[in-house]
């Protein structure tokens, strides 16, 4: 009899409190931008970028049949809350404040049955620089850092965008921009750069990419090449 009682007194007891325990959301999110293939970082929100924001419930039922509410900064995203609105989507602007997302679970009464947030800060452009080899391609294993070492005559490089706001790397609104020490100029994602024959030495090569749609999406970096 007294083990029975016990059995019922942990059920009255700590069954409830798992419940509500159980009646979690959790809340992900995804920069909506361009990363080259092979990269394996996420895809982080940048400036003027959008950002998805997907919300999880865990023990709550049918997502399709939940009650959703959204806020950003405080304020209530009434138009994108509601019965099954899981996601929302956001686009940054060219201030680029750090934004703090609230979801909240809404039961039939009224009540917040669960909620979860998160504060974003917009990230800078990147730009990444890979060799582009005759016999193996582009060599997406290793990303060019500020010095090169030459081990032929002439080698390629192609320069591909990290977190704007396009689809691919040759997007139509993408400007690519490169120069060399030698004088050598080129307006496409890659460049081909020739040593001077029978010498030694070095030269800063240059490269820029611009978003003509979005003002601050532009980034630049050089590198030295050693021949």
């Amino acid at each position: 009899m007294k083990k029975f009682v016990f059995i019922l007194l942990f059920v009255l007891l700590f069954f409830p409190l798992y419940s509500v325990r159980s009646q979690t959301v959790d809340l992900l999110w995804q920069g909506d931008v361009y990363t080259p293939p092979f990269y394996e970082g996420k895809s982080l929100w940048s400036k003027q970028s959008g950002i998805v924001l997907m919300a999880v419930p865990q023990g709550l039922g049918n997502p399709n049949n939940i009650n959703y509410k959204w806020s950003s900064n405080g304020t209530v995203l009434g138009s994108i809350s509601g019965i099954g609105r899981n996601s929302l989507y956001f686009t940054d602007t060219i201030f680029s404040k750090p934004q703090n997302f609230k979801i909240e679970i809404v039961g039939a009464d009224g009540g917040v049955l669960a909620s979860n947030t998160v504060t974003l800060v917009p990230t800078s452009q990147e730009l990444l620089v890979y060799e582009n080899n005759p016999l193996y391609g582009l060599m997406f294993n290793k990303e060019v850092g500020n010095n090169y070492k030459f081990s032929n005559q002439e080698t390629s490089f192609s320069a591909f965008p990290l977190f704007f706001s396009v689809d691919r790397y040759n997007d139509n609104n993408l400007n690519y921009s490169w120069r060399t020490g030698a004088g050598v100029k080129e307006n496409s994602n890659s460049i081909t750069f020739r040593a001077p024959e029978g010498s030694n030495g070095s030269s800063q090569i240059s490269i820029s990419i611009a978003n003509t749609l979005e003002i601050a999406q532009r980034v630049s970096k050089s590198f030295l090449v050693e021949f």
